[in-house]
């Protein structure tokens, strides 16, 4: 699982080294041969941390105080500090807890109540009374994050309790908490607070969580920062006729803060014209000028030359082509264009085919399989492409539009926009954030149309940030989303 890019326990690892912790025990359970690979590649970049991996061969029967008892050989009866792998947190979180003057500490935010976070209850010298998500807003001193250190005292009686309920009880399914609050309610102790309240947190149980904890650790610039940002039309701005979520409000704001806002697409189906109207109809801002489509890419390439062309493209399409004076409809082609054709016909088809199988060169407008709509995906250019090759035997010669660095270049270019002072957002992995690679740009993935956050996991291309619509980016673009920004924080630190 990763946070702006990175697993969260490399983030973790490089917490530990950064507060001065040389011994690292990692318990692997699930994906242990991942959780290994990172180890290796933090140890190799962190020379001062010697980590030791244990690995757990039952981790789907069992919980966290099962996993802590295999580390038992490491720290048992020593001076530890423990944190749970499902937490992201900033450096100084840890190094509170670790330069406490306490002898033992919880990492604990006392600006926060969560129903499914541990919250813990102090007495009059702060030393721990009771650990439990049960304890109520009013008795809570604060919640728990999950981060603790503990003296070789309180260590001792840990696992001396950890051995009781595992190896007397033959219970494997317990939390950590449980032996802490049995000690911290029957015997004398020297657990207590360390207030981490300035710090950022958040314990990632689901896609929520995950969400929250991807907008609060975002390494995003502010938006209204930048020179120009360049949005993605179709799952992004806009599904079939309906604005995603508050796009509007979101474009509208980046234009009054003098940010230029450029709206580019794959889609080839239609021309700039359509786009303008549609998007004026829908209340967005938006000339000729501010568009960029992967029909212009095509249309430079042929341009500057007396090549005869067929088009496997819509009436617009052709159009476009032909109002540029490029003939579209050649019984001997060059050249045969392949769009996003929402007309298709078998005819069309037939003749591009045969044309390419004569020697005609096949250019393919853009490489999208998928074209998100309301109800779903539909087949988009890259998959009528694909029935094209698969009829030819002969893969395309040319790929225009996304994630071809020339798609915007040539805007930067005129305009002077250095890659730093832009921002991509986009819906697709492999077109938006792969285009915001190439030119050496930031850039945000929405999960409103084609990737998921599983995508997101699995894929090497990293986006800056992973937002879950448009509608977020309020939180990036003025100092007046601070109060959106702690709603986030409030809502993901559980």
């Amino acid at each position: 699982m990763t946070v702006d890019g990175e697993p969260i326990l490399a983030r973790q690892l490089r917490a530990y080294d950064d507060a001065g912790v040389t011994n690292v025990t990692v318990i692997a359970g699930y994906l242990a041969d991942e959780t290994k690979r990172i180890c290796e590649r933090i140890d190799r970049q962190r020379p001062n941390l010697d980590i030791t991996v244990r690995t757990s061969e039952v981790f789907a029967n069992t919980d966290n105080m099962y996993s802590l008892s295999l580390a038992a050989k490491d720290v048992a009866g020593k001076e530890f500090v423990l944190s749970n792998g499902d937490v992201v947190f900033d450096t100084g979180l840890l190094e509170t807890v670790v330069e406490s003057d306490a002898d033992s500490a919880v990492a604990c935010d006392t600006e926060q109540f969560s129903e499914e976070a541990m919250k813990v209850s102090v007495d009059e010298n702060d030393r721990l009374t009771h650990i439990d998500k049960e304890i109520s807003e009013a008795d809570a001193y604060g919640c728990s994050t999950d981060v603790y250190r503990f003296s070789a005292d309180f260590s001792r009686m840990l696992f001396e309790e950890i051995t009781k309920t595992i190896e007397r009880e033959n219970e494997y399914c317990e939390w950590t908490e449980l032996a802490i609050d049995t000690i911290v309610r029957n015997k004398n102790h020297d657990l207590s607070v360390a207030d981490v309240s300035q710090y950022r947190w958040v314990e990632i149980d689901d896609f929520t969580d995950l969400e929250s904890a991807d907008l609060l650790f975002s390494s995003l610039s502010s938006l209204e920062s930048k020179e120009a940002i360049f949005f993605d039309l179709d799952g992004t701005v806009y599904l079939d006729d309906e604005l995603v979520d508050d796009a509007k409000a979101r474009l509208e704001t980046l234009q009054e803060s003098g940010v230029d806002v450029y709206f580019l697409t794959n889609n080839s189906s239609r021309w700039k014209d359509d786009y303008v109207e549609k998007l004026n109809s829908l209340g967005v801002e938006c000339d000729m000028n501010s568009l960029l489509l992967s029909t212009d890419g095509v249309i430079q390439f042929l341009a500057d030359t007396d090549d005869e062309v067929f088009v496997l493209g819509t009436t617009a399409m052709r159009d476009a082509l032909a109002d540029h004076g490029i003939e579209t409809d050649s019984d001997d082609p060059d050249h045969v264009v392949v769009g996003f054709d929402t007309e298709l016909t078998y005819k069309k088809t037939r003749e591009a085919t045969l044309a390419i199988r004569n020697g005609a060169t096949f250019l393919l407008a853009h490489p999208d399989a998928v074209c998100p709509t309301a109800e779903g995906m539909v087949p988009d250019c890259g998959s009528i492409g694909a029935l094209v090759e698969r009829a030819t035997d002969r893969k395309p010669d040319r790929i225009f539009g996304k994630p071809n660095a020339e798609m915007i270049q040539h805007v930067l270019d005129a305009n002077g926009y250095a890659p730093e002072d832009v921002v991509v957002v986009g819906d697709r992995l492999e077109t938006d954030v792969q285009l915001a690679e190439n030119v050496g740009c930031e850039s945000v993935c929405v999960l409103t149309g084609d990737a998921t956050r599983a995508d997101v996991e699995q894929s090497d291309i990293d986006p800056t940030l992973v937002a879950p619509s448009i509608e977020v980016l309020d939180q990036f673009i003025s100092v007046s989303s601070e109060a959106s920004a702690q709603r986030v924080i409030d809502e993901g630190a559980s």
